[in-house]
């Protein structure tokens, strides 16, 4: 792998979701292998419970506020060749690694769009997603592609269509088929506000 100890590092930023993380992590440890880094970054919550879970965990002295700065932390400690972005209360196919590790062999591209569902949507992205759904969760990055670009913690919200619109350039894939599955809990990022 050319700059990088790992194939892919998937990016979790946690906010008080204890119960949701653990699901996450039932269907996504059995999945990592020696070439994938799972980082989670504990948003000033001090859970001792994350440091259970197979994945190296960072804990932040005090809560952020936002995913923006927990996010940046990951892409600062990520040594992957690849980045995705997994929310603590989301949740992962049972094949999401095996079926993301069969397009980065077979394809070369900068950014890679993926299916996902939730339970109002289900959205399978055939070229680019809707113009409502800026998301990153749907989304496998190239690292090189992101560079030092970073999310900007003073936006409360739009962090993630600004990062899009600063990285998604360059070689495009798809893959067709739902590999996320986004969940609509009370303490999700998108519902954090200035807490």
């Amino acid at each position: 792998m050319t700059n990088a100890d790992f194939l892919i590092s998937i990016i979790t930023p946690y906010y008080r979701t204890l119960k949701e993380t653990k699901e996450l992590a039932e269907v996504l440890v059995p999945q990592l292998d020696e070439k994938i880094e799972w980082i989670i970054i504990d948003d000033g919550c001090h859970e001792q419970e994350l440091d259970k879970i197979q994945a190296k965990i960072i804990h932040l002295e005090e809560n952020s506020g936002g995913g923006s700065v927990p996010r940046n932390v990951g892409l600062d400690a990520a040594r992957g060749e690849y980045i995705l972005f997994i929310d603590s209360d989301d949740g992962v196919a049972a094949d999401y690694i095996q079926t993301i590790k069969e397009k980065i062999s077979q394809e070369d591209f900068d950014y890679c769009y993926f299916g996902w569902e939730s339970p109002h949507f289900h959205v399978m992205i055939e070229e680019e997603p809707p113009f409502w759904n800026n998301s990153i969760w749907n989304c496998i990055y190239k690292r090189e592609l992101i560079g030092d670009n970073r999310f900007d913690p003073a936006l409360q919200i739009g962090e993630d269509e600004q990062f899009n619109i600063q990285v998604r350039h360059g070689k495009r894939a798809n893959i067709l088929k739902i590999l996320y599955y986004y969940h609509d809990t009370p303490d999700s990022l998108m519902k954090r506000g200035s807490r």
